[in-house]
């Protein structure tokens, strides 16, 4: 039976194993006997930022007591509020505290989505005694994959959460005078400046309004500062043989951090640890609504059927009380296959049955444009005419859609027809003929590019695309990578100009069915902007540029230099 009375308690103090006092908002069944814990550590303000109060409540209602907390140096908490620093000691000392309280059965689970998901993989490194279960949504075990992606930063996530996050958060806590005035107005210019794209244009990128070096919050200096993965880095990374307990991964082919979601969930499970489930929708970041971008993939995939409260209280109810309800009986992993536009439950991931299939990029060396004479095809090159473009960052190619967080008025993020970027001469376009059969493609991407350019340094992108019989380019999902970093993400070493190399493009994953009469295509470029940040082709230490310089990018796709995307292809 629900229970139909509740308690409420506001600003609930704890002391860390350092002194510092962090508070939390408690939801709990008016009962006298112990309850399990449900444990989120946000730093969106527990009270008002916390989008899982109606989970909150709906919990408490089945017999759980809720605890939100504000994490370290956020809102009610005390502390110097460095981002991901203080994660894993504080959230072992806030599971152990949970656990303990009179109201507290010992038996203590966590949930939330994005930076609360990293709380509690950074908790459960720890191995509190008393933590049994997570679900961690749209989230990463490794904070520099977040920062970077092959070397390039993900500069709109870095603006747009260290706004968000970091600059408006420091701001508020400030004392009423003219000098918060002052900020809050330069806040809301450089928040607006984003869907301007003035505020990601700024020049060097190291002296962002507010959150670069001297702002409000050094948010991006901080960053800048370990361009490459170093011990900075690895004391913050969740390591997956630590990760030893049950854990439910929540991801979406179009969320900022689904590469994330699917390795970490296939390496926690290469270490040992057998007791995961895995859910991917076609969703955004922390979003289960069926319309992503252009695209309503139906209603089967939104949240009304899918009912993610449920799914996470019957994972719960299994770990934290006992309840024989058959969710560990149940495949471990369940996808939406796009295209197809269906749920399917699989035994693992990536696909045991995937067979890797090599699509190679042909042309008479004018791919540029969807109107050029790029093609694609599992048929290796011979001799063939190299293709190039001028990249020019003083005019980069837009982002449109794909895997974006966060700010949808800038970085609208989804699925969404590709044809205007394909317009584009810096875009050289390879695609398939219409195929004549379905053609399933799930699993992990990568394109290997045989490129020079002109320039010390330089970023190559690559989109996976699907084109539908009407023309409608249906983005998939991308990558990128920075020259200096494509041998190694610890160390830098610049190209000779000129100079052929082979570039591999991490593109994530994806679940699709190409259709009967649909192409694939490949999209090359140079930029993704502001997805990731402009390289200015010139070699300087990150974040010092203060000169745009175009370079001269030249593509090779002969027998000794087959540039080719892998497709991990099902059969059906």
């Amino acid at each position: 039976m629900p229970y139909t009375s509740m308690l409420v308690e506001r600003d609930v103090e704890m002391t860390t194993r350092d002194g510092v006092v962090l508070r939390a908002d408690i939801y709990r069944p008016n009962t006298p006997e112990p309850v399990p814990v449900l444990l989120e550590r946000i730093p969106y303000n527990k009270r008002f930022g916390a989008s899982k109060l109606p989970f909150a409540l709906l919990a408490a209602e089945r017999g759980y007591a809720v605890v939100i907390q504000d994490t370290r140096g956020r809102w009610a908490s005390e502390g110097d509020g460095a981002p991901f620093v203080h994660e894993m000691q504080d959230g072992c000392d806030a599971v152990e505290w949970a656990a303990h309280q009179p109201w507290a059965n010992g038996r203590v689970g966590m949930f939330g989505a994005s930076y609360t998901g990293y709380t509690q993989l950074a908790a459960a490194v720890m191995r509190p005694p008393s933590l049994k279960t997570l679900i961690p949504a749209v989230t990463f075990c490794d904070p520099f994959g977040t920062a970077f992606k092959n070397g390039a930063p993900t500069l709109g996530t870095m603006v747009s959460w260290g706004l968000i996050a970091q600059a408006l958060h420091s701001i508020v806590r400030l004392p009423e005078a003219p000098e918060k005035s002052a900020l809050v107005a330069a806040w809301i210019a450089a928040w607006d400046g984003m869907a301007r794209h003035t505020t990601f244009e700024n020049l060097p990128l190291k002296d962002l309004p507010l959150i670069g070096h001297g702002g409000v919050a050094d948010h991006v200096g901080a960053i800048l500062a370990h361009p490459t993965y170093d011990a900075y880095w690895e004391a913050l990374r969740c390591p997956h043989e630590a990760l030893t307990l049950p854990i439910f991964h929540i991801g979406g082919w179009y969320d900022i951090f689904i590469a994330d979601t699917l390795s970490d969930y296939a390496r926690i499970r290469a270490a040992g640890n057998a007791q995961q489930k895995l859910i991917v929708g076609p969703w955004t970041h922390d979003n289960f609504e069926s319309v992503a971008g252009e695209v309503d993939f139906g209603i089967q995939s939104s949240g009304l059927m899918v009912l993610p409260e449920e799914m996470q209280l019957r994972w719960f109810d299994h770990w934290l009380k006992g309840t024989p309800n058959g969710v560990m009986d149940e495949p471990p992993v369940r996808l939406f296959v796009m295209g197809d536009n269906q749920w399917r439950s699989e035994q693992e991931w990536p696909l045991a049955r995937a067979q890797a299939a090599c699509y190679y990029l042909h042309s008479g060396g004018r791919a540029n444009t969807l109107n050029g004479d790029g093609a694609l095809s599992p048929e290796a090159p011979s001799d063939e005419a190299v293709d190039t473009f001028v990249y020019d960052p003083r005019n980069p190619v837009p982002t449109r859609g794909g895997a974006l967080c966060c700010g949808e008025a800038a970085l609208p993020s989804g699925a969404y027809d590709q044809r205007a970027i394909e317009a584009r001469p810096d875009v050289l376009v390879y695609s398939t003929p219409p195929l004549a059969h379905d053609l399933e493609v799930t699993g992990p991407l990568e394109v290997h590019l045989w490129a020079a350019t002109s320039a010390p340094d330089t970023d190559f992108t690559a989109k996976l695309v699907d084109v539908g019989p009407c023309g409608f380019a249906r983005n998939l999902t991308d990558g990128i990578v920075r020259a200096r970093h494509r041998r190694s993400l610890e160390r830098a070493e610049f190209v000779t100009p000129g100079e052929v190399c082979e570039y591999v493009i991490d593109l994530a994953a994806t679940c699709n069915v190409f259709k009967a009469g649909h192409q694939i295509r490949v999209e090359i470029s140079s930029s993704n902007f502001p997805r990731f940040d402009r390289n200015a082709n010139s070699g300087l230490p990150l974040g010092e540029d203060t000169v745009l310089r175009p370079a001269l990018q030249t593509i090779w796709h002969d027998a000794a230099r087959p540039s080719h995307i892998v497709l991990p292809v099902i059969p059906r």
